[in-house]
């Protein structure tokens, strides 16, 4: 099948949504399917990025208009807008087989892709927010919602994303989780050691308010007058970064954080390099990273958010705190600092727990199954196609 993966959010940007379609992708290739991946070009030059990745992942990229920041839900949003979106997304999507919009809950790019023509036209839903309190997605139903009236089905990636959308835009949702690529993000191996000196606290993620960095650097000032010696590696970026420097220096945590940037390459590295993972995101639909700390056999303190919890049950183990308490994080680090056993035996359980439940190969057979099964209803087979 010919596979349009229309998005806000593709590589180079960091984020879950920027995962999903990338590993989604490259699995649907492996699968033998032809996927491009239509997103917004970024302020900064994206070409040669763009090649490396299509050599590297087999699928192509296709970037329309300009996509641009803007605030919304605690986080930095993305809007692909130009002169010529509507007309360059139109000839992108021509003779496609499948138009999958990734991230529908506002009018942008994936909404505009919705008017495309295909046998098979979904959409993946990855936003959780608290019910009935957004005013945002309320103005904008009349336009989503006619979009909306043309999938032939809706997917969310956990049932949280159900809980906040359901009331807005109602109809049925097929639930297919985010995965993890378990042979790039898993354990050290036998013949590999974390680095000499202090243990590893690892932050991944947006420099945006809702995943909270500065609460884990007020905790690492809790830390470190506690007589506790450890480093940061940070992964990310945003507009925030000058913020988050200056209370890093003020807090004299300078000499303790190693600020990586966007790193795609080498992230698998840090997170099996890592001691724990800290990660005080205070909203969440699901919980990508914490997917990758898991493969990666690395122990997790959490914000306790509805979308943390579709991941962190059952068997998965780690260690939830309160919603912007620095205390309560310092404490959470502090216990399995201090806890080798504990930390092995969660080091076990979550990535036994990643490799059962949410392996690519597993994820994109579900998406691949549902593309058939509408395929199927529409009277066609999809083997030709």
């Amino acid at each position: 099948m010919k596979i349009a993966m229309v998005t806000e959010y593709a590589y180079p940007l960091p984020g879950g949504v920027s995962e999903h379609v990338h590993f989604l992708s490259r699995e649907l290739v492996r699968m033998g399917h032809e996927v491009t991946v239509i997103s917004g070009r970024l302020h900064r030059q994206t070409g040669d990025h763009d090649r490396r990745l299509a050599t590297k992942s087999g699928y192509r990229i296709v970037r329309v208009g300009h996509s641009l920041p803007f605030y919304i839900n605690g986080s930095i949003a993305r809007l692909t807008l130009g002169p010529r979106v509507r007309v360059r997304l139109k000839h992108a999507l021509r003779g496609m087989d499948v138009i999958h919009a990734q991230g529908l809950a506002s009018p942008s790019l994936p909404i505009m892709a919705l008017s495309g023509e295909a046998p098979v036209i979904t959409g993946t839903f990855h936003t959780y927010f608290t019910p009935g309190k957004h005013l945002l997605f309320r103005l904008c139903y009349h336009w989503v919602g006619r979009g909306l009236n043309r999938l032939h089905r809706r997917i969310a990636v956990s049932s949280a994303c159900i809980e906040a959308l359901d009331p807005i835009f109602p109809g049925n949702w097929d639930i297919i989780p985010n995965g993890i690529d378990c042979e790039l993000f898993r354990p050290l191996g036998p013949d590999e050691r974390r680095p000499e000196g202090p243990p590893r606290i690892l932050f991944v993620g947006r420099f945006d308010p809702r995943n909270a960095l500065d609460v884990l650097l007020d905790a690492a000032a809790l830390l470190r007058d506690r007589g506790h010696d450890f480093v940061i590696d940070v992964v990310g970026d945003g507009p925030t970064r000058s913020v988050y420097e200056r209370q890093a220096r003020r807090l004299d945590l300078w000499d303790r954080i190693t600020w990586h940037g966007l790193v795609i390459d080498g992230r698998d590295r840090l997170y099996r390099e890592a001691t724990v993972f800290a990660c005080p995101c205070t909203l969440a639909s699901f919980g990508v990273v914490l997917l990758e700390a898991m493969a990666s056999g690395t122990p997790i303190v959490a914000c306790d958010n509805i979308g943390f919890r579709q991941v962190i049950r059952d068997s998965a183990p780690g260690r939830f705190v309160p919603p912007r308490d620095a205390t309560a994080l310092a404490e959470g680090i502090e216990e399995l600092l201090a806890d080798p056993a504990r930390r092995a035996d969660w080091a076990v359980r979550g990535r036994e727990a990643a490799v059962t439940r949410y392996s690519w190969a597993s994820v994109a057979r579900q998406v691949e199954g549902l593309y058939r099964e509408v395929l199927h209803s529409n009277g066609l087979s999809g083997g030709g196609i």
